[in-house]
């Protein structure tokens, strides 16, 4: 399944939407999330939409996608909320 959020982000072309991967269970210092990769235009992936909360554990991240990819809404598909950016920021925030 794809992600909602990258589905209606209009400022994503889509050419580019076609970079994202389909749903699956992704990590990071967080924890355990739904998301998407992305392939960039050099060919590198990075993490390209997160579209759950996070979850403590793999498997219950699992039971997640599992859950969505049944039929069941995701939770986060507003594309300001978890899409991957192309800006840089230099210094500090």
């Amino acid at each position: 399944m794809n992600s909602e959020q990258v589905k209606k982000a209009d400022y994503v072309s889509d050419e580019d939407k076609g970079r994202y991967s389909p749903l699956k269970v992704m990590q990071s210092a967080a924890g355990y999330y739904v998301g998407t990769s992305y392939r960039n235009p050099l060919g590198f992936n990075e993490p390209g939409s997160r579209d759950s909360e996070y979850f403590p554990t793999h498997a219950a991240a699992t039971l997640e996608l599992d859950r969505i990819n049944a039929g069941g809404q995701q939770k986060r598909t507003h594309p300001a909320s978890g899409l991957a950016s192309s800006i840089s920021f230099v210094g500090n925030l």
